[in-house]
């Protein structure tokens, strides 16, 4: 009996060290080409949201989970799934991201599909 409740619990604790950590929690800006900017709030508890603006008008928010998986020190995988959008065009899917955190974690660079998107940590928001 004590077998199956011991291997539950460690099943239940790496699963929830795999969703997510304090690394990449924060608040994050990042400006795009063409006057795009994206605005991003990711929680240690595994939530997320974000907001897409255009010549500042908002044209995406969306809300969600992510899953983290560590690859090395400050890098691995970060795979994001709206629950909650907005858009006014595109399809919203689930995004899988290679992440690289720099500059002492105020630097998030997010590559999916060979483009990275440069995130600056915001102090207040």
């Amino acid at each position: 009996m004590r077998t199956p409740v011991l291997a539950a619990l460690f099943t239940l604790g790496v699963s929830t060290a795999a969703l997510a950590d304090a690394s990449v929690a924060g608040n994050w800006h990042a400006n795009l080409d063409s006057g795009v900017s994206i605005d991003m709030q990711v929680a240690p508890n595994g939530a997320w949201s974000s907001r897409t603006l255009q010549e500042n008008t908002v044209v995406r928010e969306m809300r969600g989970t992510y899953r983290q998986e560590h690859a090395s020190n400050g890098a691995g995988t970060l795979v994001f799934v709206p629950k909650h959008y907005s858009s006014k065009s595109g399809k919203v899917e689930t995004e899988t991201d290679r992440y690289d955190l720099a500059e002492d974690g105020k630097v998030l660079k997010l590559t999916s599909g060979g483009d990275t998107m440069v995130f600056e940590k915001q102090e207040h928001r």
